[in-house]
C-alpha cells in the first residue's frame, strides 16, 4: 500500500480534473476537499473517489463546467439547480449563500437539486462554524440505495447522512458528521460479493430503529423538500438532494459567551471516570483533526487498487 503525500495527491487529482474539463479553480476545489477526507479518516470519500468522478465525467453523469442556476431566492433561503456538476462545488456555492445569509438575517436555509456526490459534509458544516455560526445538512441519495429499512431485507434508503458543527476557540468546538447507517457504502466490508452480489445485500440503520426514523427524516428534507425527490423503486442518474441550514449564534447569545459555555461543558463532559478498557473521552471532532495532522506528516495510505486506478487514468488524459 503506498503512502502519498497530501500535497501531491492533490496537485495530481487537480490536473487529472483540469485535463478532464473542469475549470482550475472547481478541479482544485474537488481535490481539496478529497484529500481533506483522506486526512480527516473519512478514506471512503477519498481518493477512492477520483476515478469514479472520471468514469462519470465520461458518462455525462457529471458536467465539470455545468453553471449553477439560483432557481428562487428570498433574504434567508435559496433554490439551488446544480447543473449535474460537480458536487462539491455546488456544496459551496451553497453553503458560501446560507453563510452570507444567516449574518445577514439571523438564519438560512439553502437546497441543493440536480447535484450529484457533495463528498463530506463536514467540510460545509466547518464553513459555517469559521464563521461564527451553527451549520447542519441533511443529504439523500436518490437512485443510490444502498440502506434497508428497520425490520426490513431489501435496499430502500441511501445512507443519508447527518452533519452538524458549532463554533469554537480557534476552530470548530465540534464537528458531527454521520451516515444513518451502521456504516458509509465505502466500508461495509472486505468480501465485495456480499454488498454487490446478485441478490444485493443491504446496510443496515445505525441504531436500530432511531437511525432508521432520522434516516426517513433526511429523504424528507433533504430529498422532498429540494426537489431532488426521496428514494423510490425508479431507476435513474445518482442524486444528492441537499439541505444547508446556517443559525448566527450572535443572535441569541454573544458568540464569546457561547464559545465559553462550550468549552465548558465539553471539559466536564471528560471528567467522566472511564469505563474499564476504555479510552480517552474525546468531542466529535477530536479524533479527526489528531489523523489529520499524523497524516499530513506522514503522508496518506492508498489502497493498491485505487492508486493503480489513478496512475492509469492520470497516463490516460496525458498527465504525468
Amino acid at each position: 500500500m503506498p503512502t502519498i503525500q497530501a500535497d501531491k495527491l492533490e496537485f495530481l487529482a487537480t490536473r487529472i480534473f483540469t485535463a478532464m474539463g473542469a475549470p482550475e479553480a472547481d478541479a482544485r476545489g474537488v481535490a481539496t476537499l478529497l484529500v481533506r477526507a483522506n486526512l480527516r479518516g473519512h478514506d471512503s470519500h477519498g481518493a477512492i473517489r477520483i476515478p469514479q468522478y472520471a468514469g462519470a465525467i465520461r458518462t455525462g453523469h457529471v458536467n465539470p463546467k455545468s453553471p449553477i442556476t439560483v432557481l428562487a431566492e428570498t433574504p434567508v433561503i435559496a433554490r439551488l439547480d446544480g447543473g449535474r456538476g460537480f458536487g462539491q462545488v455546488v456544496a459551496r456555492r451553497g453553503m458560501e449563500m446560507a453563510i452570507a445569509k444567516a449574518k445577514a438575517n439571523g438564519l438560512s436555509a439553502v437546497t441543493l437539486a440536480n447535484t450529484t456526490h457533495v463528498g463530506r459534509l463536514a467540510d460545509y458544516a466547518e464553513m459555517a462554524a469559521a464563521q461564527g455560526l451553527v451549520g447542519m445538512l441533511w443529504v439523500n441519495a436518490v437512485f443510490g440505495l444502498n440502506v434497508a429499512p428497520w425490520g426490513g431485507a431489501a435496499r430502500r434508503l441511501g445512507t443519508n447522512p447527518h452533519a452538524i458543527a458549532v463554533p469554537g476557540d480557534g476552530g470548530p468546538a465540534m464537528v458531527l458528521d454521520f451516515a444513518t447507517s451502521v456504516v458509509a457504502e465505502g466500508k461495509p466490508g472486505t468480501d465485495p460479493e456480499v454488498f454487490y452480489g446478485t441478490p444485493p445485500g443491504s446496510l443496515l440503520t445505525a441504531g436500530e430503529h432511531k437511525g432508521y426514523g432520522m434516516s426517513l427524516a433526511v429523504e424528507l428534507l433533504g430529498g422532498i423538500l429540494s426537489g431532488t425527490g426521496a428514494a423510490s423503486p425508479g431507476t435513474g442518474v445518482f442524486a444528492n438532494g441537499t439541505l444547508m441550514i446556517c443559525l448566527d449564534v450572535e443572535r441569541f447569545i454573544p458568540l464569546p459567551e457561547f464559545r465559553k459555555q462550550v468549552a465548558t461543558f465539553f471539559a466536564w463532559v471528560k471528567t467522566a471516570p472511564r469505563v474499564p478498557g476504555g479510552g480517552e473521552i474525546l468531542i466529535p471532532g477530536e479524533p479527526e483533526a489528531r489523523l489529520e495532522a499524523a497524516r499530513r506528516r506522514d503522508g496518506i495510505p492508498i489502497e493498491d487498487e485505487t492508486w493503480r486506478q489513478i496512475e492509469t487514468l492520470a497516463a490516460e488524459v496525458g498527465v504525468g
